[in-house]
């Protein structure tokens, strides 16, 4: 494919333009409003990779012919335009996923029935699958479908409303009390893994970004934290590395509470320090096989419900959903639907206190 991509700046901020020969006819893809050329490179390259397997798609559905597409031709071509937008975890659960609809390979897409659906679920089911994982499966699956319907064929529908048993003591995301947290940091004292916990605890980060944290991060006069990057592994070569973060949003300063601050000063002492100067210089895997047992172990929480006690002790406390969002590196909305049980909660304290107020 003839292309060129050229930069310029605007009124608004940086552009992108993306030139581009198709069927003896050039065409253009732009998008402005970046704050640098930097920040501008790894959206165009993004783009011209999406231009890429489109034409190539739009190839390869023109010799199968949408209505005789089958299952695994329709997901492995989802999954080849997912793969541009993703990280390697995210990638990696979508294909475990789809994986589980096997059965559904070598039916054409068009003949894919929700009886063949409910057969899939079934199966699930007698496995003893969780409902929380069978309907993640089926919320993946649905993109796939989207996927088709949106790209292929507008006509397309399928109706993935199957029958899902729930769950008997679905386990919810668990928020310590002030005291309950207090112990769990006093009793991981000494800990390896403590100052990964105290951070998600005190700190509101997620894991990666935890992992991801460099000493330069930390600004000790102001007692801040800039997140600008995670701890991830690295869609292509498959090992861990710096990555860019989950959202824009995520993109952050967050205020290190005194207590939290001296814990941080007093480990950089003793600490050793790796190649790339970070914080704490462990991976994902040593996470979930050393620090999240532990934590069961000692108050029945894994570190990313550290994060979720800290916003909910946030929110319960009177700092605005706005504000607790920025913080965590949320969207609004996302804040607000998660942490609902504790605006009741600020609910009827509000009624207590009007009762007395009136």
């Amino acid at each position: 494919m003839d292309y060129n991509i050229t930069y310029r700046q605007k009124d608004k901020g940086w552009q992108y333009i993306i030139s581009y020969k198709l069927d003896g006819s050039w065409k253009q893809k732009s998008k402005q409003g970046f704050k640098t050329k930097k920040e501008a490179k790894p959206y165009a390259d993004k783009m011209l990779s999406e231009i890429r397997l489109n034409i190539k798609n739009d190839s390869l559905i023109m010799d199968l012919n949408f209505d005789s597409i089958n299952f695994k031709e329709l997901s492995d071509l989802y999954i080849s335009h997912f793969e541009i937008y993703n990280e390697y975890n995210t990638i990696k659960g979508y294909k475990n996923a789809i994986s589980k609809f096997k059965d559904l390979n070598n039916i054409k897409v068009k003949n894919i029935k929700k009886l063949n659906i409910q057969n899939c679920v079934d199966g699930f089911i007698k496995e003893n699958l969780k409902t929380s994982t069978i309907n993640t499966y089926l919320r993946r699956i649905k993109q796939v479908f989207d996927y088709y319907k949106n790209t292929y064929n507008l006509s397309y529908n399928l109706n993935l409303d199957v029958i899902v048993p729930k769950d008997v003591n679905i386990k919810e995301k668990k928020a310590l009390s002030k005291e309950e947290l207090n112990k769990l940091l006093g009793d991981l004292k000494g800990y390896k893994f403590y100052i990964n916990a105290l951070i998600a605890a005190t700190c509101g980060l997620r894991s990666g970004e935890i992992l991801g944290l460099t000493w330069n991060d930390i600004d000790f006069e102001n007692s801040t934290m800039n997140v600008d990057k995670q701890w991830k592994v690295d869609k292509k070569s498959k090992s861990s590395n710096f990555g860019t973060l989950k959202s824009k949003n995520s993109y952050r300063v967050v205020p290190i509470p005194v207590s939290t601050l001296k814990e941080l000063k007093k480990y950089k002492k003793k600490s050793i320090t790796d190649i790339y100067n970070r914080v704490t210089p462990f991976n994902k895997t040593s996470i979930e096989k050393y620090l999240n047992p532990k934590l069961q172990e000692l108050a029945g929480v894994s570190i990313h419900e550290l994060r979720h006690t800290y916003a909910t002790r946030l929110i319960y406390n009177g700092i605005d959903f706005k504000t607790t969002a920025r913080i965590l590196g949320h969207t609004v909305e996302q804040t607000l639907k998660t942490y609902s049980h504790v605006n009741d909660e600020m609910m009827k304290n509000a009624t207590k206190v009007i009762k007395q107020i009136f």
